[in-house]
C-alpha cells in the first residue's frame, strides 16, 4: 500500500514537472513575451515575492470552499434522509436538486451577491449550488446500498426509523459522501474562485482579476498556478479522509458503474 501511494505521488510530481518543462519550452522556442505568457521561473519568482499575499488569498478561497462543502454535505444528508423516509418526495427532491445544479453559476453569483453581500457568504452559497446535487446522489446511493439482509432483519424486528438511521443508513451515507467529495471538492474550489471573481471577495479569484487589470502577467500566471494547485489539493484530500474513515467502518468503494457502493 505504501509503495502504491509513493508511486502515485511520484506520478503526480512527474506530470507537474513535464507540464512545467513544456511551459518553459514553449516560452523559449516561441520567444513569447512576458506580458503574454510568463515563464515558470518568472511565475515562481512572482509567487515567492508575493508569498504572504498569496497565502492570505488562498486562506480566503479555502474557507469558502470548505464551509460551502460542509453546508452542502449537511443539506445533502437532510434531503437524503427525507427522501428515504418519504419515498414520494424523492423524485421532486432529486429533480429540484438537478435543476439547482444546472443553474449557470456565472449568472447566479451576482444574484447571490445581492442576497448575501460581498463577503464569504457568496462563496459558500455558490459552492452549495454547484455541489449539492453530487453529494445528494452520493448520500442516497450510500443509504440505498444497505444490504438486503440488514433491511429484512430491521423489518422483522420493526426497528424504528431513528435507529435504522443511526445504525445503518447514516454510516453508509457518510462513507458515500466522502467518496463523492473526490468529485465535489475540486468543483467547490472552482465555484469559490468564480464567486470571488464576480463578487470582489479578496481571494485567489479576485487577485487573478486584479492582476489582469493591472497587466501584471507574472503575478497573474503565478496566481493561476496556485489556483490549479488548490484544485489538486482539493482532489487529494478526500482520498485521505476516505482512508481515515475506512478505519472506523464508514468508507465505501466505488462500483464498476462509477457510483458509490455499499459499506464494507
Amino acid at each position: 500500500m505504501a509503495a502504491r501511494r509513493g508511486a502515485h505521488a511520484a506520478s503526480v510530481v512527474g506530470a507537474l514537472a513535464v507540464l512545467a518543462a513544456g511551459w518553459q519550452l514553449y516560452v523559449w522556442v516561441g520567444d513569447v513575451p512576458t506580458y503574454q505568457v510568463a515563464s515558470p521561473a518568472e511565475a515562481a519568482r512572482a509567487a515567492w515575492s508575493n508569498a504572504p499575499l498569496l497565502a492570505d488569498r488562498c486562506w480566503v478561497t479555502m474557507q469558502g470552499a470548505v464551509l460551502g462543502l460542509a453546508a452542502s454535505a449537511a443539506v445533502a444528508l437532510l434531503l437524503a434522509v427525507a427522501a428515504i423516509r418519504l419515498p414520494l418526495v424523492r423524485t421532486p427532491l432529486t429533480a429540484y436538486a438537478l435543476l439547482f445544479r444546472t443553474l449557470p453559476i456565472v449568472g447566479v453569483a451576482p444574484l447571490l451577491t445581492l442576497i448575501t453581500g460581498r463577503g464569504l457568504g457568496t462563496s459558500v452559497a455558490c459552492v452549495v449550488v454547484v455541489t449539492v446535487f453530487t453529494l445528494l446522489i452520493a448520500a442516497l446511493d450510500g443509504m440505498e446500498s444497505l444490504p438486503a439482509e440488514v433491511r429484512e432483519l430491521q423489518d422483522l424486528y420493526a426497528t424504528p426509523f431513528a435507529r435504522r438511521l443511526r445504525t445503518g443508513l447514516l454510516p453508509n451515507a457518510v462513507g458515500s459522501l466522502l467518496v463523492g467529495l473526490r468529485v465535489a471538492a475540486p468543483m467547490a474550489v472552482l465555484a469559490a474562485l468564480l464567486a470571488e471573481w464576480l463578487s470582489g471577495l479578496e481571494g485567489v479569484g479576485e487577485l487573478m482579476t486584479t492582476s489582469l487589470a493591472n497587466r501584471d502577467s507574472e503575478l497573474l500566471w503565478a496566481t493561476s498556478a496556485v489556483a490549479a494547485l488548490l484544485g489538486l489539493v482539493a482532489y487529494a484530500l478526500p482520498s485521505g479522509l476516505v482512508a481515515l474513515a475506512d478505519r472506523f467502518g464508514f468508507a465505501v468503494a466505488p462500483t464498476a458503474s462509477g457510483t458509490t457502493g455499499g459499506a464494507r
